[in-house]
């Protein structure tokens, strides 16, 4: 089979193809991602993939590692995030508590009394059309929605906010929505393959057709990723 047929048929680019064959790795996304190319050329080929993993790892150790330390870390890792979010869901949940029961409790006892009306002059710097009912106050991040859309088939890893959401093989015309809090971090075998929008607005091509993914979306830098027309 030529590079072109293994490429045409497992969704790779013949370039990465003919690296793999003349054992260039540098030219191969690292880590997991170079056990997902083997894997699926192997397949391709009639080849036994876990037979052809062992033989690669045995010749090239350096350049195929065994996944499972580094996989252990991370699932490792991820509970000591927990705990700062417990705290930070405590700090919010009992202010909230007690706002209600403070609200809420007397009416039982007696009527509220009435609110004064708020003061009509005007505000220097904002006009009285925007002024929001019982004052100003610091709002709430407006929730960001990202949509992924897969046009051809390549392996994808979507990891938000510390949690790995996906990592495996994705086929062409599949999405993926995923709301988006500190960061979304993307990373695979071909980022042309992956397209996106964040809240309906299209995202910027994040690379081109064979190259390796590597990108992280936060919420203080997304529109930068976002298509300038």
């Amino acid at each position: 089979m030529s590079y072109r047929q293994i490429a045409d048929a497992t969704k790779l680019s013949a370039r990465v193809v003919e690296a793999l064959e003349t054992n260039r790795f540098s030219m191969l996304p690292a880590g997991i991602y170079r056990r997902a190319i083997v894997r699926a050329v192997a397949i391709e080929v009639g080849l036994d993939p876990e037979r052809l993993l062992a033989d690669f790892a045995t010749a090239f150790p350096n350049e195929l590692p065994d996944p499972g330390p580094s996989l252990l870390a991370e699932s490792v890792a991820q509970p000591a995030r927990t705990l700062p979010r417990a705290l930070m869901m405590i700090g919010v949940v009992i202010p909230f508590i007690a706002s209600a029961g403070y609200f809420f409790w007397p009416q039982r006892q007696s009527a509220p009394a009435p609110l004064a009306p708020l003061p009509s002059r005007p505000i220097a710097g904002r006009t009285a059309e925007v002024i929001p009912a019982g004052g100003f106050a610091d709002a709430e991040p407006r929730p960001l929605t990202v949509t992924l859309t897969i046009s051809s088939r390549c392996h994808l890893r979507v990891v938000a906010d510390g949690r790995e959401l996906t990592q495996r093989i994705v086929d062409a015309g599949e999405s993926l929505r995923i709301e988006l809090g500190d960061e979304i971090v993307l990373s695979g075998d071909n980022a042309a393959a992956v397209q996106f929008s964040i809240n309906g607005r299209a995202g910027r091509q994040l690379g081109q057709a064979g190259e390796a993914l590597s990108v992280r979306i936060g919420r203080d830098d997304y529109e930068s990723f976002l298509a300038r027309y």
